[in-house]
């Protein structure tokens, strides 16, 4: 049987040999011989630490007694070199006691190799070792090229809320937007409607990343499509019907959507599924909203979408949010729940509404401690003057 390597079925690599013994070291370059990649040799551990440094080898096949610095020595020293710690090792020794091979595996070698050394045995495990760094690397650039492709959908997502939210006498609004990865299904606005009105959403499409996202711009599309969106009971009717076609797939979205005049500081709220915004008033602390929910969009048909109107003062704030932020989860498991919510709603209630957004999210990111965020995050404050 030929021992001439067969050329390996993907792009060549760069391997270095390291043996004292130049029939040995012949041996291994004879077997490795054909096989496409491109073979540097060295006798000792200094020059193999030269050669790596300046060649980078994707592997190496590394003898263990050699005089003056050995192969165990110089695996410690290759791993601990930033130029040369990705390097794959795999010892080629006389040395066949399972210690030795514990050894050179636990010092990061990915395989070990008993002489005299079996031709076949070499190619097949440098083939193997090889194979494997490339599929490595071909499912990082592909992991990256995603990565790429999200943040640019989730910049295009971000441009489909409000560059900025309008100020009426009376009333001044702050938001904050922050999705768990990349493009995400919450979603913010507020529209100026006729006759001086605004409209306030929050809403949370079901799930995460692209599909999200997709009904995310698809639900923004339609109510910004809605010829004067004043009566929230006629738009959630609309938008169920409208995505009729989603019923059945298991999405569906929580809404709260407001009529705001704010000459009288009155707004009419309807809610579907979503939790109920906090009011902070001066005088009394912060009490929950009182809303008469319907279940969420696009599940099945719905009618006789209830509205509730309240009445706001000066000072008052209006919290509206997703339920990210209250399922937010510290290191320990817990979350920041409703209450931790409503207490960070209390203390900071006197703040500006842009203030008082930003010590909330502050308080959720201390909480988190560092931890990534397992859901988006939307929160909207409405400030009466």
């Amino acid at each position: 049987m030929s021992n001439e390597a067969a050329p390996a079925p993907f792009p060549p690599a760069t391997l270095l040999v390291v043996d004292d013994n130049p029939v040995n070291l012949q041996l291994v370059v004879r077997t490795l011989d054909g096989s496409g990649h491109r073979i540097l040799v060295a006798r000792d551990g200094p020059s193999a630490l030269a050669i790596a440094r300046r060649a980078r080898p994707d592997l190496i096949l590394l003898d263990v007694m050699m005089p003056g610095q050995d192969g165990f020595d110089l695996c410690r020293t290759l791993k601990a070199d930033p130029a040369t710690e990705d390097a794959m090792i795999i010892f080629l020794s006389a040395l066949g006691e399972v210690s030795d091979k514990v050894l050179g595996l636990n010092l990061g070698a990915v395989d070990y190799i008993t002489k005299p050394i079996q031709a076949e045995e070499v190619l097949a495990r440098v083939a193997t070792h090889l194979g494997r760094r490339y599929l490595e690397r071909e499912l990082r650039r592909s992991r990256d090229r995603l990565d790429r492709e999200l943040e640019s959908a989730a910049h295009m997502q971000r441009l489909l809320l409000p560059g900025t939210l309008p100020r009426r006498a009376g009333v001044q609004f702050a938001a904050h937007y922050r999705t768990s990865r990349h493009a995400g299904g919450d979603y913010y606005d507020v529209l100026a409607l006729k006759d001086q009105r605004l409209g306030v959403m929050v809403a949370d499409v079901s799930g995460h990343g692209a599909p999200a996202a997709i009904v995310m711009a698809m639900l923004r599309a339609t109510l910004h499509a809605h010829p004067g969106p004043t009566d929230p009971s006629q738009l959630f009717t609309h938008l169920n019907e409208h995505f009729a076609y989603l019923q059945g797939t298991g999405i569906f979205a929580t809404v709260i959507y407001g009529s705001l005049d704010p000459a009288s500081r009155r707004m009419r709220l309807a809610c579907a599924g979503h939790p109920a915004p906090l009011v902070y008033r001066p005088r009394c602390g912060v009490s929950t909203v009182r809303v008469e929910a319907v279940m969420p969009l696009f599940l099945m048909p719905i009618s006789d979408v209830p509205c509730v109107e309240h009445a706001f003062e000066p000072g008052d704030r209006l919290l509206l949010f997703t339920d990210g932020a209250t399922d937010r989860r510290g290191p320990d498991g817990s979350m920041y729940d409703a209450d931790r919510l409503a207490a960070a709603f209390a203390r900071l209630g006197d703040s500006p509404p842009a203030a008082l957004v930003q010590h909330i999210i502050t308080e959720l990111d201390t909480f988190g401690a560092g931890q990534e965020a397992e859901d988006d995050q939307t929160l909207l404050v409405v400030g009466f003057d």
